[in-house]
């Protein structure tokens, strides 16, 4: 069966797994994912083989390796390796996608022997994931000295809910995913927010009891439809071009969005008279300003800037 772009066979489907599916092939294999969908999240850290876990001598020393968050394991070959809780899929990497009826997913890819992609990519059929490997924790019957030890490609899927869903069908090209990038372009018309953090929530209501309904993501851009103030942050409800309709939050004075207010990279045109230009032909010349930074506070950037100085670029 082909399973995720490679010839690959099920270890453990998804009955025995309870949340997920493990499909087994040549360690190195390429992964790809049918469809197409945008890189939310990867781990890209760890070493195949070097940083394999054992999975049963994992369950026997989770105890005294546990320190917080933070597992001080000992791989198959001895070496000493640190990994956080989500950590424990070795090289990962998350996607977010549409099924067939729109429904929100999150792919997860895990164990990965190398990552190929970034956060913000958008990936589909045609794009090498990763290889498969056996990062992480990893369970087989095979001899430690093997390179494939445990190699396998571990892969989940959850709903908007977080509910994990059976991924056969997903796995096999039987439902082809679809994923409609932000559609919001820069707007001078419209006040806006641009998304300054990894992700945020949007949300169904203005608080953060509400239900979650997808999320924004880094450098992309908003129309604000409404702001609800309250002690903590500043609410936008906002439309998605994936026809989402919720709010985002920004935490006050934590930077989460950058506002872009009507027109405020756009400056009146300031008269500059060239002086070898005659005294009468000087109140028909004016040179063009392009606003290209603001210094919120005194500091270097390349120039040093006073607080409440402007830089512009002359237009040509």
């Amino acid at each position: 069966m082909i399973y995720l772009g490679s010839n690959r066979i099920v270890t453990q489907d998804y009955a025995s797994h309870k949340y997920a599916e493990d499909y087994a092939g040549n360690h190195g294999s390429i992964i790809k994912m049918y469809g197409r969908g945008k890189v939310i999240k990867i781990v890209n850290k760890f070493k195949s083989h070097e940083h394999s876990i054992n999975y049963n001598t994992f369950l026997n020393n989770q105890s005294k390796w546990k320190d917080g968050n933070i597992y001080h394991c000992t791989s198959i070959t001895g070496t000493k390796v640190d990994m956080n809780y989500d950590e424990l899929g070795g090289n990962q990497v998350y996607v977010e996608t549409y099924g067939e009826r729109g429904e929100l997913l999150t792919f997860h890819f895990a164990h990965l022997d190398t990552v190929s992609v970034k956060v913000g990519d958008i990936v589909d059929s045609n794009t090498i994931l990763g290889t498969q490997g056996n990062t992480g924790l990893v369970l087989s019957n095979k001899s430690t000295s093997d390179k494939t030890y445990g190699s396998h490609v571990h892969f989940e899927i959850r709903n908007k809910d977080g509910v994990a869903i059976n991924p056969r069908n997903y796995a096999n090209a039987n439902i082809v995913t679809n994923y409609q990038t932000q559609t919001n372009q820069i707007d001078k018309d419209k006040k806006q927010f641009k998304v300054m953090v990894d992700s945020i929530n949007i949300r169904n209501e203005p608080n953060t009891s509400s239900k979650i309904l997808g999320a924004v993501y880094l450098n992309e851009v908003y129309t604000i439809l409404e702001e609800v103030d309250s002690n903590e942050y500043t609410w936008y409800k906002i439309l998605t071009g994936r026809n989402v309709s919720g709010f985002v939050a920004s935490k006050k004075n934590a930077n989460w969005v950058e506002i872009m207010n009507v027109n405020e990279d756009i400056k009146p045109d300031i008269e500059v008279p060239d002086e070898e230009i005659k005294e009468e032909e000087k109140e028909n010349i004016v040179v063009k300003y392009k606003l290209l930074f603001t210094c919120k506070k005194s500091g270097m950037y390349y120039l040093n800037l006073n607080a409440g100085e402007e830089l512009y670029i002359k237009e040509k």
